[in-house]
């Protein structure tokens, strides 16, 4: 999608952040996404036939447009996301479909309000060696749904790149936010890298995700991104 030429500049953050790419129940993507949308999978060789991202984010910094700190500068959370199409247009775009926050509703309008979002991590290295890292995260709502996911594996050295993209609410379709980010990724796992996952635990419960996740859900992919800087603008 191209970026419109103005734009105004919200936000700005530092974050940690696991992945999962997953293919999950299509009648559950397409129940979450607006009217003249349809579900739009991966033809990607990694996550083929991926139709949910499912991301863990633990926001360290966070700065308003004005470089000023945003409500505590700090904030743990979960992001659904899809690849969608336009069935009028044929346009490609990355759609926020769902998530969990303890802001609530947030900017896209579509997370659940957190009662929970913990992460603890640890990590072992030595010398100049990658070492291996730990992750187990909780978030509940109050409607009382429960997801976990718990990760440990090896790690290797990240590959940095710079993005640019446009992400759009499927509560409102027409808003968009553009991401210029600068971020380090270290695959996990995938059919085209070597598995570093040593145990890998993801569970889903309550009425809100029930479509999405019903026992037939495969995770295609998961990636480590340990570094992570997002400049938010909009139109």
């Amino acid at each position: 999608m191209a970026v419109p030429d103005a734009q105004t500049i919200t936000e700005w953050s530092v974050e940690a952040r696991i992945a999962l790419s997953m293919k999950v129940a299509e009648a559950g993507v397409q129940a979450l996404l607006p009217a003249g949308w349809i579900s739009d999978p991966s033809t990607g060789a990694a996550n083929r036939g991926a139709n949910l991202t499912v991301t863990f984010m633990e926001r360290l910094l966070v700065l308003d447009g004005q470089g000023q700190t945003r409500r505590t500068g700090s904030i743990r959370y979960l992001v659904m996301s899809a690849p969608v199409r336009n069935t009028a247009s044929g346009q490609a775009a990355t759609m926020i479909v769902s998530g969990v926050s303890p802001e609530g509703p947030g900017a896209y309008d579509v997370y659940q309000t957190a009662t929970e979002a913990t992460v603890e991590r640890s990590a072992t290295s030595s010398m100049e060696e990658a070492g291996s890292a730990e992750e187990r995260w909780r978030l509940a709502t109050m409607r009382g749904d429960r997801l976990t996911l718990t990760a440990r594996y090896r790690r290797a050295a990240p590959v940095r790149a710079q993005v640019t993209s446009v992400l759009r609410s499927a509560a409102h379709p027409e808003f968009t936010r553009t991401y210029r980010i600068d971020q380090a990724t270290d695959v996990l796992r995938s059919v085209t890298t070597p598995d570093r996952i040593e145990a890998l635990s993801f569970n889903v419960s309550g009425p809100t995700f029930a479509r999405l996740f019903d026992g037939t859900e495969q995770i295609l992919s998961v990636t480590s991104i340990p570094y992570y800087t997002r400049q938010i603008s909009v139109p």
